[in-house]
C-alpha cells in the first residue's frame, strides 16, 4: 500500500534550516553584486511605478524577468520598502523548496519509509543551496517553479500516475517570469524523457505528448501575458535584447560568464561537498544507476548537466533548480546503507581547525581584513569542532545534513566582520542618496552594478563614465558627486572625499567633482585607450 505523505516528517529539517537561515541572513546586510542588484531593481520599478518593465538604472532592464520584484513588491504593499521582507522572503522560498523535495521524494518511492525527511535533510545540507539561499536572487523562485512543475508531472492517485497538467502549466508560467526560458530547460529535459521513466508516458504516449505540449502552450501563455506589454512599454533595444540577445547570447560564445564545456563536471565535486567526498556514494553509484525507480533522478540531473554544459554563459547557481534531484539519489542511497562514511565528518573537523589555527597564520596574510577575525575564527572553531566530532559518531543522513548546515553558517558568522567591513556600502549610498535629495547629480567611475541605489535609495539614474569623459563632466559639475574606485585610501592633505570605505582590495570614495578633478593623479594625461566600458546591463 503507497504510504500517504506526512507532513509532520518534514518539519525538523524545516524547523534547522529555517531557523539557521534566519539567523545567518540578518547577521549582515544585502551583499553586493547579487543582493543590492535585485533591491535595487527592485526599488526603481517601485519608485517609477514601473509594474511591468524591470529598470536598471533608469534604462529598461532585459537581463531578468519581473517575478522576483513582483514577490518583493506584495510585501512591500504591506510593510513599506525595507530589505526585511525580500530577506525574509529568500528564507520561506528556501523552505518551499525544501519541502517540495522532500514531497517529491514521497512520490517516487512511496513504499521507502523515511525517504520525504532524508531527500529534505539531504536538500538542506547542500552547503551551496544553503549559502545561496542567502542572497536575494532569481534562482529560488525558479526552483520553487521548477519543482512545482515536477510535482505535477509527479502526481499520483494510489498507484495510478494522473499527472496534473494545469499545475504543469502554471509552473512554467511562473518559471519563465521568474528566470526566462532556462525554466524551459529545466523542465523540458524530464518532459521529453518521460517515456523513459513516466509510467503515464509509457502507457500512451501520444495522449502524454499532447497533454504535455498544451500545458507548455499555456506556461508560455501566462509568459505571454506579461511579455507582450512589457515589450510595448520597452524601448526598441529592450525589445531586441528580451526576445534575442539574452537567450541567444548566452548559448554560444557569450557575452557574460563564458567558460568551457567541462566546467560544470569540475565543479560538481565542490558544489556536492561534502557527500561526493565519500567511498560510500561511490560504491553505490552502479546500483543506483541500474535501479529502473531511479530513472527519473538520473535523467533529471544528467540531462540538466549535458544541456547547461553545451550552453556558453556558466555559473554555479543555473543548476540550483537541479539540485533537488541530487538530494533524490542521495536519499536513496541513504536508504539502502543509512550509516554514511567519515568524510564529511572529517572534512568538518578539518575546517575547524584551520579556523582555531587562524592567529598561527594570520600574519601571512596580505589581504586587508578586521581584527575581529582573530576572535571570531578560533570561537567559531571551537564550535564547528565539536559539530565535527558529533558528525563522525552519529553518521546518518539528518546529522550529518544537520552538521553540515551547522559548520556552515558557523563559517559564514565568523566571516561576518569581513563582509560587514568591506561588502556594506550603506554609508556611501545614504551620502549620495542625500546628495540627489539636495539636486546633486551623481556619476560614477566604471562600470555601475546599482550597488548604491537601494540603500541610498536613489531616484536618479547615476551617470557612468569612463576616465576621459568623468574629467570633463567634473569641470561641468564641479558641486556634484563623483564615486571612484581607488587602489588606495586617500590619506594626504587638502581636499577629501566626503566618504571612503573599502571594497575588497579597493576603496571606494565619493567626491566633490570639482575637488576630485583638482587631484593630482586627475592632471595626468590619459592613454589613447583609457576608458573604455563594457555596455552597461540592458
Amino acid at each position: 500500500m503507497i504510504r500517504a505523505i506526512d507532513f509532520r516528517d518534514l518539519r525538523l529539517p524545516l524547523l534547522v534550516w529555517g531557523a539557521v537561515a534566519l539567523v545567518s541572513i540578518f547577521l549582515h546586510g544585502p551583499l553586493p553584486l547579487y543582493s543590492t542588484r535585485s533591491l535595487a531593481v527592485a526599488w526603481e520599478m517601485w519608485d517609477r511605478g514601473s509594474g511591468l518593465v524591470p529598470l536598471f538604472n533608469g534604462a529598461p532592464y532585459s537581463h531578468k524577468t519581473p517575478l522576483l520584484q513582483w514577490l518583493i513588491h506584495a510585501g512591500w504593499l504591506v510593510t513599506g520598502v525595507n530589505d526585511i521582507w525580500p530577506r525574509l522572503l529568500m528564507v520561506l522560498l528556501g523552505m518551499v523548496a525544501i519541502a517540495q523535495t522532500g514531497v517529491l521524494a514521497q512520490r517516487l518511492y512511496p513504499q521507502r519509509a523515511g525517504i520525504a525527511a532524508n531527500a529534505a535533510w539531504a536538500m538542506a545540507g547542500f552547503w551551496y543551496f544553503f549559502l545561496f539561499g542567502l542572497q536575494v536572487m532569481y534562482e529560488l523562485p525558479l526552483t520553487v517553479a521548477v519543482l512545482g512543475g515536477m510535482l505535477a508531472l509527479c502526481r499520483r492517485q494510489g498507484d495510478a500516475w494522473l499527472p496534473w497538467w494545469p499545475g504543469l502549466a502554471l509552473a512554467i508560467g511562473f518559471g519563465l517570469l521568474a528566470k526566462g526560458p532556462v525554466a524551459l530547460l529545466h523542465l523540458g529535459v524530464p518532459l521529453l524523457a518521460a517515456r523513459w521513466w513516466h509510467p503515464a508516458a509509457q502507457a500512451d504516449a501520444r495522449r502524454f505528448a499532447r497533454s504535455a505540449l498544451l500545458a507548455t502552450l499555456g506556461g508560455i501563455g501566462i509568459f505571454v501575458l506579461w511579455l507582450v506589454p512589457a515589450l510595448l512599454l520597452g524601448d526598441p533595444e529592450y525589445r531586441r535584447a528580451l526576445l534575442v540577445t539574452q537567450t541567444a547570447g548566452r548559448i554560444k560564445d557569450s557575452f557574460d560568464h563564458a567558460e568551457p564545456w567541462w566546467w560544470y563536471a569540475s565543479m560538481l565535486m565542490a558544489l556536492m561537498a561534502p557527500w561526493w567526498w565519500q567511498a560510500w556514494w561511490w560504491r553505490q553509484v552502479p546500483e543506483l544507476w541500474r535501479d529502473p525507480g531511479n530513472r527519473f533522478a538520473w535523467i533529471w540531473v544528467v540531462g540538466m548537466l549535458f544541456c547547461f554544459s553545451l550552453i556558453s554563459g556558466k555559473q554555479p547557481y543555473y543548476l540550483l533548480p537541479g539540485f533537488a534531484g541530487f538530494a533524490l539519489l542521495l536519499a536513496v542511497a541513504a536508504d539502502a546503507r543509512p550509516r554514511l562514511g567519515v568524510m564529511p565528518g572529517i572534512a568538518v573537523v578539518t575546517l575547524a581547525g584551520f579556523l582555531l589555527a587562524f592567529p598561527l597564520y594570520a600574519d601571512r596574510i596580505k589581504l586587508p581584513f578586521p581584527a575581529q577575525l582573530g576572535w571570531s575564527f578560533p570561537l567559531a572553531g571551537g564550535a564547528i569542532l565539536l559539530v565535527g566530532i558529533a558528525m563522525l559518531r552519529w553518521r546518518r543522513l539528518p546529522v550529518l545534513a544537520a552538521g553540515s548546515l551547522v559548520a556552515i553558517s558557523l563559517l559564514h558568522a565568523a566571516v561576518t566582520p569581513l563582509l560587514r567591513a568591506q561588502f556594506d556600502f550603506t554609508q556611501t549610498a545614504r551620502v549620495l542618496g542625500e546628495a540627489q535629495r539636495n539636486g546633486a547629480q551623481v556619476a560614477f567611475l566604471g562600470e555601475y552594478q546599482l550597488q548604491f541605489h537601494f540603500a541610498g535609495r536613489l531616484h536618479d539614474p547615476v551617470k557612468v563614465l569612463d576616465e576621459g569623459a568623468a574629467r570633463d563632466w567634473a569641470l561641468r559639475h564641479p558641486r556634484d558627486m563623483i564615486v571612484v574606485n581607488t587602489r588606495d585610501a586617500w590619506t594626504h592633505p587638502g581636499p577629501q572625499p566626503l566618504v571612503q570605505q573599502r571594497f575588497r582590495k579597493r576603496w571606494i570614495q565619493a567626491w566633490r567633482a570639482g575637488d576630485w578633478r583638482t587631484l593630482p593623479a586627475q592632471q595626468i594625461p590619459l592613454r589613447p585607450a583609457t576608458g573604455q566600458l563594457p555596455e552597461q546591463p540592458r
